[in-house]
């Protein structure tokens, strides 16, 4: 039975029961401080927990808060499995790296990105010239999504005017969020922003992947996520070079039971630069290995970025020094990403604990 009546309270409680967790089950503990500190001046970091060793032929790792907010969800699953392997142990040769809390400024501060408004899976860059072209697209939408002013009533219903023009006019949601969503390296204090060169955490989980992965012949990543999608549902968005990419949907369906998007494929609502998903392509090329985003749907698209528009106008252009004025946005941005039904919780963590499963087997089906 899923337990949340130890869901984490906030990034502090997160990480103490991970570590404990990890720790009391024989787990190698690596603690990663970050430069970047809390809302009273705490220290963060990025903590790993590894089950691995020399003989395994299979890694599979398990990623939670690249989008600090959504580490409440991906927390929970990681100490979810941890007591599941505790109980049933992990498939011959194969190890187990869990990262906990890959942007700890984000999950600590209630932000989606990090101390520098950087949103993590669109800065897995190496430099300037990794990030693609300008999102035109982007520029010409950023003074209606992104006014330099703290949200307001008339501000929100201008902006719900706008926005419903250019829905109507582009007949539908999905140009206008693949403008938003795909990511952009010109605008510092705007939405899905990339960063000008690789953040610390990156670099970090970077270094890990390819350290821990070195001796395997098989990587499997498994990224939590939660935001777009079917309530308490996940669906998987998948990079991977075990079939050749005419196979890889089907196969990956009937494997997962699961909705399933090909990355970078042509019915993915956008193409986002700089992701985690495209590093992995890239880093593992010489091994084989599976990437699947693992986004745990919540609440409607309209709501959601709404939330993240005011989330991020109240950061960068509240009106006052009152932290309640602020809070109010990010415990806003809190219950889209990790909405508070003990229903959700329960279902999306058994879920995603199926999709560890059935990738903890992988190597020995195929």
């Amino acid at each position: 039975m899923t337990d949340v009546g130890l869901w984490p309270q906030d990034y502090f409680a997160s990480r103490k029961r991970f570590v404990e967790l990890a720790s009391n089950h024989g787990a190698e503990l690596e603690t990663h401080p970050i430069d970047a500190v809390g809302p009273g001046g705490e220290q963060l970091t990025i903590d790993v927990a590894a089950w691995t060793s020399k003989q395994d032929k299979h890694l599979i790792v398990v990623t939670s808060g690249v989008h600090g907010v959504e580490g409440f969800i991906g927390a929970h699953i990681q100490c979810q499995i941890l007591k599941t392997l505790a109980r049933a142990g992990a498939a011959s040769q194969t190890g187990i790296l869990m990262i906990h809390a890959m942007n700890p400024w984000g999950f600590a501060n209630l932000r989606r990105v990090n101390e520098n408004n950087i949103d993590l899976n669109r800065n897995f860059i190496d430099s300037v010239t990794q990030q693609g072209s300008p999102n035109h697209e982007y520029a010409a939408l950023d003074q209606v999504i992104n006014p330099r002013y703290a949200p307001t009533v008339t501000g929100e219903i201008k902006y719900w005017l706008q926005a419903g023009s250019l829905i109507a006019r582009n007949r539908g949601i999905r140009p206008l969020f693949k403008a938003i969503a795909e990511g952009q390296y010109e605008f510092p204090k705007g939405l899905f922003y990339g960063g000008s060169a690789l953040s610390q955490s990156c670099n970090i989980a970077q270094a890990l992947i390819l350290r821990y992965s070195s001796f395997v012949e098989q990587v499997s990543l498994l990224d939590i996520h939660s935001g777009l999608g079917p309530a308490a549902s996940p669906t998987l968005i998948a990079n991977t070079n075990l079939l050749p990419h005419v196979r890889q949907q089907e196969w990956l369906h009937n494997l997962y039971g699961l909705p399933v998007i090909l990355d970078n494929s042509a019915d993915n609502t956008y193409n986002a630069h700089g992701t985690f998903s495209q590093w992995c392509e890239q880093a593992l090329a010489n091994k084989r290995y599976l990437y699947l985003c693992v986004e745990i749907g919540t609440v409607n698209p309209i709501a959601l970025f709404s939330a993240l528009r005011r989330e991020n106008q109240a950061h960068h252009w509240k009106e006052s020094d009152n932290p309640e004025e602020t809070r109010k946005f990010k415990n806003e941005l809190l219950r889209v990403f990790a909405p508070g039904s003990r229903r959700w919780k329960i279902r999306a963590t058994t879920r995603v604990t199926r999709v560890f499963n059935t990738t903890l087997a992988l190597h020995v089906a195929r």
